[in-house]
């Protein structure tokens, strides 16, 4: 009624700003942000000097995560009105959600330089300081949002997950983590106690993600939290008009809602859901696909044609509930809950008689509203069960079905190799590598001598990589070894030129910690061995699932000596020219033997037809 109102109003004034100003926000707030970004600009071109017109821009352009385009307009409503607390604020937020922490933090100090009790923008500081790592300052800011606001449930979540360090400098403060988390986490639950419905606005936005790249059994943990979040958000974000869900329709085929910000070219879609959108039986199933991101690209496009029913966000909470509230689906289905809020809020419901999680953040979700953790019989133990609240259903093989993209090749740029120098390729994110992990590096370095470590720099964050690098260079030091001569970096690299990076080395040594599927499927494709250490938990045994797929199963270590050995005997190995090209030829051929699992997916069918069935 309101855009139809500004319209009618336009049609009688047809240049008026203010008008144009109020019918973006109506827009906006329908979800139609290409139209209100348009209104919004027909507002700037009618009176260029309208502040809020151009802050509203970038808080549009914010929302479809158009960083560039969001921090410009910020910029030009700063130069017309230098101290408005409230853009400065607002041009933290992108430069947080852009991973810029150092930016965010110096545009939340701006806000409150001008507006010192501004919460939200202690709250967002707060937000950048623990992306930033500096967690005691984070705490800090945090705290005095509390002080304005004893009500502000999202800063009470932020001191608690700010507990969990992103990278550790040292053994013991990777050791203590999960004790503090658990500390913070009782003040926590004690507070949420004494301020019911506080909590839930900040359940999604704010998650301990990075407990699980601590190598420890988390599941209490997760589980403790898992039940203050759905308890929590159950409270705040009550269904439209205070419903509760539909009953289920007679239907002839299952209906199921996907709910992913990554239904792009990304990991969890290549390696997680691709093959389920392409694969899964369309007489038995009716596939409902929410992508709750902004960025699309050729993959968003091919998916939109695959399944029954395509959404585009971003979308508010409330857009989504009443989207899965309409569609009354029979399986909520999440390939990840970790990694994007919206997703982790909605996770948090129940919105379907069966919810599933899927391993694109290989730990248990923690939450009671999830039922099945869909894994694969190769990434897990036999006695894996209780490292999940959820039931724990092993498909075939790594419980996916992948194709590996066929991808044209750039020059990786690097330096030339040094001669009978091995290169040994550590090309993860920096906070995967844990502090007891370092000694193996350094006696590797000593026993094969002429060696080259090469790490990564990752595009956000990247101070996780100074740090990693500090640390590791001082455990060589600590050997008598100089990092100097060890330790090589490269940038983040596109998948073009990653893949001549890793033509260009002799191993890839996994990360005991938290291991690499996506970097093991490429590392195999180009023929390029793997040392793996496989440990207890999924996130521990992603290569060595993939490994025992295609076969490669002598990379696969059960201890840290074993794990040195191995990749000293591929060391001499490789030296041998002729021995390791036969070698890596054959892992080429065998790595297709990692795609095509179609196995994976009729198993999965079987189980949500029986399950469904039984149900109904």
């Amino acid at each position: 009624d309101a855009v139809a109102s500004y319209q009618r109003a336009l049609t009688l004034r047809p240049n008026h700003a203010e008008t144009y100003l109020n019918l973006s926000n109506a827009l906006q707030a329908l979800g139609k942000l290409e139209e209100a970004a348009e209104a919004c600009q027909r507002a700037i071109s009618s009176k260029p000097q309208l502040v809020a017109a151009h802050n509203n821009l970038g808080n549009i352009l914010l929302a479809q995560n158009r960083f560039e385009g969001a921090l410009a307009a910020y910029s030009r409503a700063l130069d017309l009105k230098p101290d408005l607390a409230q853009t400065h604020y607002n041009r933290g937020l992108a430069w947080l959600n852009a991973g810029r922490a150092d930016e965010a933090v110096a545009s939340c100090r701006q806000a409150l330089s001008y507006k010192p009790d501004y919460v939200p923008a202690h709250v967002t500081l707060g937000h950048a300081l623990t992306l930033g790592g500096d967690a005691e300052d984070a705490v800090r800011s945090y705290q005095r949002a509390i002080d304005l606001d004893p009500n502000c449930g999202e800063a009470m979540l932020g001191c608690a997950v700010a507990a969990i360090p992103i990278v550790c400098d040292s053994v013991a403060e990777s050791g203590t983590a999960l004790q503090r988390f658990d500390e913070k986490l009782d003040t926590l639950v004690q507070w949420a106690a004494a301020n019911p419905a506080k909590l839930g606005a900040a359940v999604g936005r704010i998650q301990p993600f990075y407990l699980a790249y601590r190598p420890a059994d988390v599941t209490a943990a997760l589980c403790r939290y898992g039940d203050l979040a759905s308890r929590e958000a159950a409270a705040h974000w009550t269904l439209p008009e205070n419903a509760t869900r539909k009953p289920q329709p007679r239907r002839s085929r299952i209906r199921i809602v996907v709910v992913s910000a990554q239904v792009r070219r990304h990991p969890v879609w290549e390696i997680i859901l691709r093959g389920l959108i392409a694969q899964l039986d369309t007489r038995h199933f009716e596939v409902f696909l929410y992508h709750t991101g902004a960025v699309t690209d050729a993959e968003t496009n091919w998916a939109r044609g695959q399944v029954a029913h395509f959404v585009q966000g971003p979308r508010s909470l409330e857009h989504w509930l009443t989207e899965i509230r309409e569609a009354a689906p029979d399986v909520m289905l999440y390939p990840e809950v970790g990694m994007d809020p919206t997703t982790c809020t909605l996770a948090a419901s129940r919105l379907a008689p069966l919810q599933i999680a899927g391993w694109g953040h290989p730990i248990t979700t923690g939450l009671p509203t999830i039922d099945w953790f869909v894994s694969g019989e190769l990434l897990e133990g036999p006695r894996s069960d209780p490292h999940y609240r959820e039931k724990l259903i092993r498909l075939p093989g790594t419980g996916v079905l992948t194709g590996f993209p066929e991808a044209q090749k750039e020059p990786w740029g690097g330096p030339d190799r040094r001669p009978d120098v091995v290169r040994f390729a550590l090309c993860q994110q920096p906070l995967k590598f844990d502090p007891q992990d370092d000694l193996l590096l350094t006696r590797i370095a000593k026993a094969a001598e002429r060696c080259e470590f090469w790490l990564a720099t990752p595009g956000n964050i990247p101070w996780t990589a100074v740090k990693l690098h500090a640390r590791l260079s001082a455990a060589f030091r600590a050997e008598g070894l100089d990092p100097g001569a060890y330790l090589r970096t490269t940038g983040w690299l596109p998948r073009s030129r990653f893949l001549s990076f890793l033509d260009e080395m002799d191993m890839a040594l996994d990360c005991p910690a938290f291991s690499g599927y996506t970097t093991a499927w490429q590392a195999l494709h180009c023929g390029l061995p793997i040392v793996t250490l496989e440990g207890p938990f999924l996130r521990q045994r992603l290569a060595a699932g993939l490994m025992r797929q295609v076969g490669a199963t002598d990379g696969i270590t059960q201890s840290r000596d074993q794990y040195v050995a191995t990749t000293l005997a591929c060391a001499n190995e490789c030296r041998d020219a002729d021995r390791w090209a036969a070698r890596r030829l054959e892992l080429r051929r065998a790595a297709p033997r990692a795609d095509g699992n179609r196995s994976a997916i009729r198993a999965f069918e079987q189980q949500l037809l029986s399950t469904c069935s039984a149900a109904r």
